[in-house]
């Protein structure tokens, strides 16, 4: 039925990102963990995406794609059919952090929420990880204070306020999420290894990989696209308005 993206204004931003952040989040939505493409994925057949092939900023001028696949996966398939248009972002980043139990007003920027599901995913992750995983994860950011010198209150301050620490902790998310819900495909082979060896226990261990054990109602294959995907789109935002303010 072809794709067709509905004018979104958090999610316009996308165009502005590099090519290799929209890639990965392109993947989440093309392949399953396996590498295997997902069958209701559409870009992949898409005319114009075809025309594109081989060139080296090919996934930034099909940004439209990519956000009007992620919308769709979003809502019901049933109903995208029917009205061939999917739901907007917030309501897309809205339902995950319903089923994680992130209490939030749908009323506020998708910006304040994506802190908030941060925050919680963090604090998930942080209950299950040991000293060594918890330093781990700081060193991963370059944060240099001792772990006894900062507790996961502050760490969760920390993201709420925004700015460079929620940059930072998304950062560690989106990297944590291309282990558990992404596969080779999105970072290489030996980039893989090479974060599965130096980051792997926090990685593995790290707040994705404690969603989907603790909470059961999380297994459905929309799931498995939404929550990468809302992840690496909130990492991208506060990189590219990072980048904007320099």
């Amino acid at each position: 039925m072809g794709i067709e993206y509905r004018q979104d204004d958090d999610l316009a931003f996308i165009q502005y990102c590099s090519e290799d952040d929209i890639r990965k989040l392109a993947f989440y939505l093309m392949h399953d963990k396996d590498g295997e493409k997902r069958i209701a994925s559409e870009i992949a057949d898409d005319e114009s995406f075809k025309l594109l092939h081989g060139q080296p900023d090919k996934w930034r001028k099909s940004w439209k794609l990519v956000a009007g696949e992620l919308q769709h996966f979003g809502g019901d398939s049933i109903v995208n059919l029917l009205r061939r248009e999917g739901v907007l972002y917030k309501e897309i980043l809205s339902d995950v952090c319903d089923k994680i139990k992130v209490k939030h007003n749908k009323k506020d920027s998708a910006y304040d929420i994506e802190n908030l599901l941060i925050a919680r995913l963090v604090e998930i992750s942080w209950e299950k990880m040991s000293d060594s995983e918890k330093q781990e994860a700081l060193d991963f950011m370059n944060i240099s204070d001792a772990l006894g010198g900062i507790s996961i209150l502050a760490i969760i301050n920390i993201i709420k306020t925004g700015r460079l620490g929620s940059l930072q902790w998304s950062s560690w998310l989106a990297n944590s999420a291309q282990i558990a819900f992404g596969n080779v495909a999105i970072v290489g082979v030996g980039a893989a290894a090479a974060f599965i060896g130096a980051r792997g226990a926090a990685a593995i261990a790290g707040p994705l990989a404690a969603v989907v054990l603790t909470v059961p109602l999380l297994t459905g294959a929309a799931y498995r696209v939404t929550m990468p995907a809302v992840i690496q789109i909130a990492y991208m935002r506060r990189k590219y308005e990072q980048k904007d303010r320099f």
